[in-house]
């Protein structure tokens, strides 16, 4: 072979040697610019998802104090009848309101009931309805009718429920 010929030969394989490079550094570049763009993709995914997760982590410590409190507001149980009674009567006569008549009243099954026929100042019913609602045991005001007698007083009938405790 000639030199000329070879020169020629040299020079294309040279041509194609830089050539290749070229496409190949022009191939990974773009191949960086995709994986950087996906890179990005991801940590700003991954920043979202800490995000969520910090604020179900807070949602859950609200839970959790919420439930707690709960948990010290325990409820007691009337023991029997006489006992929750009293407690309602004592509420009363506490506000300065008169309990004309105390009778049992018709209830559910599992249920104690007491029928109070009162009579006095309006605001003291008042009152002694917020009392009921305080008190440490389970109780529920099922009805109240109340009429006005004068300017201040009132006269009316509470049905008062609790459960006992069996």
């Amino acid at each position: 072979m000639n030199s000329a010929k070879k020169d020629g030969l040299f020079f294309l394989l040279f041509l194609l040697l830089v050539g290749g490079l070229a496409y190949g550094q022009y191939f990974y570049i773009n191949e960086m610019k995709g994986l950087k763009t996906e890179i990005r993709e991801l940590k700003t995914r991954s920043m979202k998802l800490d995000q969520q997760a910090k604020e179900q982590m807070k949602q859950i410590d609200v839970y959790k104090k919420a439930i707690a409190q709960l948990e010290k507001y325990q409820l007691g149980i009337p023991e029997n009848e006489v006992d929750f009674y009293a407690w309602v009567q004592q509420e009363l006569t506490k506000n300065g309101v008169k309990s004309n008549v105390v009778k049992p009243a018709n209830t559910p099954a599992g249920r104690s009931g007491v029928q109070i026929d009162f009579e006095g100042p309006y605001y003291s019913f008042v009152r002694t309805l917020a009392d009921w609602r305080n008190l440490k045991v389970a109780v529920r005001v099922a009805s109240v009718t109340m009429n006005s007698v004068d300017g201040e007083n009132a006269k009316g009938v509470a049905v008062i429920q609790s459960v006992l405790k069996k």
